[in-house]
């Protein structure tokens, strides 16, 4: 049988660069495509499900899918009486969280195939670092630090180029490293730790938790763990703290982002039974209200005392979708103040597909990190666990696991994580000599 592996990587890529480029390209370079962004995207949905379609093999993903498929399909065709073009436009948006991880795999299960595209893989996250520190140096030169730099992405993708841009490195990192001569191999592949700068340049208030992260787990986790923590966990601390004070010269105060005033009203409002009329009045007055994070969660049983019987099937995905070709939803349009703005992944899964949803998306997670691939020999835990974290963070922080190229960075760490019975033998584990009745 034909071995097509190498059309389907440099489809993978061309897809990526399009979609990680297309935002920049059209609002600062050729601020004409801006019309073509729908259009775009929808090309890019479309060839990513072609891909899926031509690399997943596994029996237990094409079931888990052909689930989410008919889930997602009968909770908005059926449930919620919404046409098929609608969840055709509503599905896009959980393409990412369900397909990058069966693609990656594809890529990874065979030692030459999976050879050839962690070297091209190499070279790719190289570029792509570059270029965001470009752009988002760019951004910050015209806009100032805040949600204008996002990069390669565009406007308004501040929280996803930061964390993209740290699970790229600390890929990057683990491929290069020698855990075993650990200080000496990290200052020799000092770069993508130099290219982690663009995230102190924008808003991005996850970026504190992701720098210490980075460095907490780039070590092995090993009986040296702690004597390499002494010497490298400064070196975190100190770009930790060269972070807050380019983010506190140029967008807060000190004294502001650390006050409980500060936290109190970033993730959440005192009094939830004012939500809805705040944000109301805010609508009216021509104010784009955002309600805080913590508090759409919490809102979510008075919604449900108002709008009931959607509790276990949500209102069908497509929700937060526009409406620039398919239109939205009654709901949409009653509760656009309450779907805009920041908004955590388990709310943003909730409105769309219910309990029903958030059980699957849970399922399918935790298998990711306790189903080992019949291929693997073993796993990366510092790989998974950064994953892991990254995961956490958005399903209460935002909801760029609906964005294709969050998930691909993410799922990328999954992937890889598992290794390869064929592989080398593990970064910091040393063979054992053979014995002289073994050599012969």
């Amino acid at each position: 049988m034909k071995d097509n592996s190498a059309t389907y990587q440099r489809l993978f890529f061309f897809i990526f660069w399009v979609g990680a480029t297309f935002g920049f390209i059209s609002d600062e370079v050729i601020t004409g495509l801006a019309s073509m962004r729908t259009p775009v995207f929808l090309m890019l949905d479309a060839l990513w499900v072609l891909l899926a379609c031509c690399t997943v093999r596994n029996k237990w993903h094409i079931a888990c899918m052909a689930c989410f498929i008919a889930v997602s399909c009968a909770t908005t065709c059926l449930s919620n009486g919404m046409p098929l073009t609608f969840w055709a436009n509503g599905v896009r948006d959980i393409l990412g969280i369900f397909l990058a991880y069966p693609i990656l795999c594809y890529f990874m299960q065979e030692p030459a195939r999976r050879e050839r595209f962690e070297n091209s893989l190499d070279r790719h996250l190289m570029c792509f670092l570059g270029v965001q520190a470009f752009c988002v140096t760019y951004q910050c030169l015209l806009y100032g630090a805040g949600d204008h730099c996002g990069g390669s992405f565009g406007n308004w993708y501040s929280g996803i180029v930061s964390m993209c841009i740290y699970c790229a490195s600390f890929y990057l990192m683990h491929r290069s490293i020698d855990q075993s001569h650990f200080f000496a191999s990290l200052r020799s592949n000092w770069l993508p730790v130099v290219l982690l700068f663009p995230t102190f340049l924008n808003e991005t208030k996850v970026s504190f938790v992701l720098i210490v992260l980075y460095f907490v787990l780039l070590m092995p986790l090993d009986r040296r763990y702690l004597v390499r923590a002494m010497w490298i966990l400064p070196v975190g601390l100190l770009l930790g703290w060269m972070a807050i004070a380019v983010y506190t010269s140029t967008v807060k105060d000190f004294d502001d982002i650390f006050s409980m005033e500060f936290v109190t009203d970033y993730i959440m409002i005192d009094d939830i039974e004012d939500a809805e009329g705040g944000a109301m009045w805010d609508l009216e007055e021509g104010n784009k209200a955002d309600v805080p994070r913590l508090t759409k969660i919490m809102y979510l049983p008075l919604l449900h005392n108002e709008e009931p019987g959607h509790e276990l099937t949500g209102w069908g995905v497509g929700q937060f979708k526009g409406g620039s070709m398919f239109g939205v939803s009654e709901f949409a349009e009653r509760y656009d103040w309450l779907l805009m703005g920041s908004i955590p992944y388990m709310f943003h899964v909730h409105i769309q597909l219910g309990q029903v949803g958030l059980v699957m998306c849970v399922l399918w997670l935790l298998a990711l990190f306790v189903v080992k691939p019949a291929w693997s020999s073993g796993r990366n835990f510092n790989m998974q666990l950064f994953a892991l974290v990254c995961i956490l963070i958005i399903m209460i922080y935002n909801d760029s696991l609906r964005d294709l190229w969050m998930c691909s960075f993410i799922f990328l760490l999954m992937a890889a994580s598992w290794h390869n019975e064929n592989n080398e033998v593990e970064a910091g584990e040393t063979e054992l000599p053979l014995s002289q009745e073994q050599q012969q």
